[in-house]
């Protein structure tokens, strides 16, 4: 026999699945309440009168009176495991409780004894433990997905083969200890596995990405859904977790990105390819203008008409500086890694680009630019832009066989426009509008709704990549821009891009050159380092005319030792590109020898852009090659002779 005492009672009226005996102070039975559940009707009936013995045979020898009055002093009741002898020589097992009966502040005047069959409870405790097996059958069967049970503190209570695939940890070695085990310690308030826990509970399932802690001390990215278990009252008992391992989707898509950076590139060498023939016929007209303006100018010196040649003198500089500024916009596009983000004047881009849009259009289709003057500035990458608006270009280009009119306009705009057909984002408070437009054949509806759809094209084989929308909308994207297209047959396509931008960054308008005459650079030490013969002579030469000394050297090596072998130099200005050590370690080397010397740093080549992210520190310049001699000597002057 066993025997316990047991802190909680069932009032009788609640035991509809329990036998209730009534008893006197000695143990005899007054009534009984469903003792048909153990007995029979007549059995029942019978036992009326007689002590409690008759039902309980008390193997044991233990007075259930009497541990009933002893645990009733205690504030507690009296309970009883033990067996009930059945028909067939069959036992059953009871649960047999005992309470005193007596009303507040009086003497005891009977008992109620109430009894359980256990084969009821043993029933229920078997079919759980049936549900427990297949659902571990389930959990262990599935191990390509990982599924973790929690108790409602967010302890582990199971543990499946995927979690362990994930994270390394055995069953043993996890099973227990809270869930916030599973993620690496972070200095937030609040972790996220209590956060997970937390909006679970509210009743909805959150899923979020994120890394979970490997045994081996790594961090895996993984998906986690959590999701609340509720009893059939609806009172929260547990959660359960379903962990997805991303491996692999982060190398599949940092793959899709190397991918996608490699056909941009190849997209730029395609615009490439189509502009050569118009950019070699610019080119050319270019260089017929400056030779044709030179010989003019020789002419004019013979015949001592100055004013003559020097007209034809600066025909020649502002054909050559066009040339110039061609080459930068090729140059442009043709490198592969461009800078971050950079605040951009977009009208000045569109304004830069006029000519090689116009090639790319071709002579039959009419060009018109458009833009505001006050336009805040833009935070994206300049040349994305460009390769942006190179692609729209060639789409409607090819949109009107060649002919046609385009149309590229640039206004501000805000979320609450009225002509603005795309939702923008609240976060932003305008957006520059770029439209880009064409009076070409438009498209039919199931085109337009596949228009930004990689690889999607409706040219003909071999003419297209069906790319060129695509990268659009993703460097729209990336910058938290919008893009929308609004086209339909027979009235063109309009292709409008919205950059967001701050309308407190409004642009100031650049300084127009002005007619100051050169300055006075009498007295400076300048050393110029330019391995092109003809550069350094020109340039050294127009110092020498404003009173500098001005020394010459054709390579780096040469540089350093005219650095060190004479008295202070004032100014140092050199090409990046030189002969065995280039511009950057020549300035490096010359200022330790002299800390104070200023340098000027000039480059043709694309990757120019790079000395604009760098420090190079306030007493260094760069040009951009080619340059006319006023803004060499503009920032001479900055440098040597700096304002008061």
């Amino acid at each position: 026999m066993e025997i316990a005492v047991s802190n909680h009672a069932l009032p009788a009226s609640a035991q509809t699945d329990h036998s209730i005996f009534i008893l006197d102070l000695h143990g005899h039975i007054l009534a009984c309440h469903n003792s048909h559940l153990l007995f029979d009707e007549r059995h029942a009936r019978e036992l009326l009168g007689k002590h409690y013995a008759n039902v309980y045979p008390n193997p044991g020898g233990a007075d259930l009176l009497q541990l009933a009055l002893d645990a009733d002093l205690a504030g507690r009741h009296a309970r009883v495991e033990s067996w009930l002898p059945s028909e067939r020589n069959l036992r059953i097992r009871l649960e047999i409780s005992v309470h005193v009966l007596k009303a507040a502040g009086q003497r005891p005047h009977g008992f109620a004894m109430i009894l359980r069959d256990m084969r009821l409870n043993r029933r229920t405790h078997d079919r759980l433990r049936e549900c427990e097996r297949r659902l571990r059958l389930f959990m262990q069967g599935t191990p390509e997905h990982a599924i973790c049970m929690l108790d409602r503190h967010g302890n582990v209570l199971d543990w499946n083969a995927g979690m362990r695939r994930i994270t390394g940890y055995a069953a043993r070695d996890i099973v227990g200890r809270s869930f916030s085990a599973l993620f690496p310690e972070t200095p937030q308030p609040l972790p996220l596995s209590a956060q997970l826990l937390q909006w679970a509970a509210i009743g909805n399932p959150v899923k979020v990405e994120c890394e979970l802690a490997h045994a081996n001390g790594t961090h895996v990215p993984a998906e986690a859904e959590v999701q609340a278990v509720h009893a059939d009252d609806d009172s929260l008992i547990g959660f359960a977790a379903l962990i997805h391992d991303c491996t692999q989707q982060k190398l599949v898509e940092q793959c899709l990105r190397e991918a996608r950076g490699q056909l941009v590139h190849a997209q730029k060498i395609e615009a490439i390819g189509r502009l050569t023939g118009g950019i070699t016929h610019d080119f050319n007209n270019a260089l017929q203008g400056i030779i044709s303006s030179l010989e003019l100018g020789a002419l004019s010196l013979d015949m001592d008409n100055v004013t003559q040649a020097r007209h034809h003198m600066m025909a020649s500089l502002h054909t050559a500086m066009h040339a110039g500024r061609l080459t930068q916009r090729l140059l442009s596009l043709l490198r592969r890694h461009a800078p971050p983000s950079q605040l951009i004047h977009v009208a000045k881009v569109l304004q830069s680009m006029r000519e090689l849009l116009s090639r790319t259009l071709g002579d039959d289709i009419t060009l018109e630019v458009s833009h505001a003057d006050d336009l805040p500035l833009v935070a994206c990458d300049g040349d994305q832009l460009e390769s942006a608006l190179v692609n729209l270009a060639v789409n409607s280009r090819d949109a009107m066989g060649g002919h046609g009119h385009m149309r590229i306009s640039c206004r501000l705009c805000t979320q609450n426009d009225s002509s603005v057909r795309v939702a923008l984002g609240p976060a932003h408070g305008s957006y520059v509008e770029i439209a880009v437009a064409d009076d070409g054949p438009g498209m039919r509806e199931e085109v337009l709704q596949r228009a930004f759809e990689p690889f999607f094209t409706t040219k003909p084989e071999g003419q297209g990549t069906g790319l060129g929308l695509s990268m659009v909308y993703d460097f729209v994207a990336q910058y938290n821009g919008v893009v929308d297209i609004r086209s339909s047959p027979g009235a063109g396509t309009c292709v409008l891009l919205y950059l967001p931008c701050d309308n407190t960054a409004i642009p100031e308008a650049a300084p127009l050159k002005s007619g100051n005459p050169p300055p006075d650079l009498h007295g400076f030490r300048i050393l110029v380092a330019e391995d092109n013969e003809t550069i350094r002579h020109s340039v050294a030469t127009r110092l020498r005319q404003l009173g500098s000394e001005v020394a010459e050297a054709a390579s780096g090596n040469e540089a350093l030792s005219l650095l060190a072998g004479g008295p202070a130099w004032d100014l140092l200005l050199s090409d990046i590109d030189l002969p065995a050590i280039d511009g950057y370690e020549l300035c490096s080397q010359a200022r330790k020898q002299l800390p104070q010397l200023r340098v000027i740093l000039m480059t043709g080549y694309a990757d120019s852009e790079w000395l604009e992210y760098n420090d190079l520190g306030e007493a260094t310049k760069t040009l951009i090659k080619p340059f006319d001699m006023g803004d060499l000597l503009d920032k001479a002057q900055l440098l040597l002779q700096p304002a008061d």
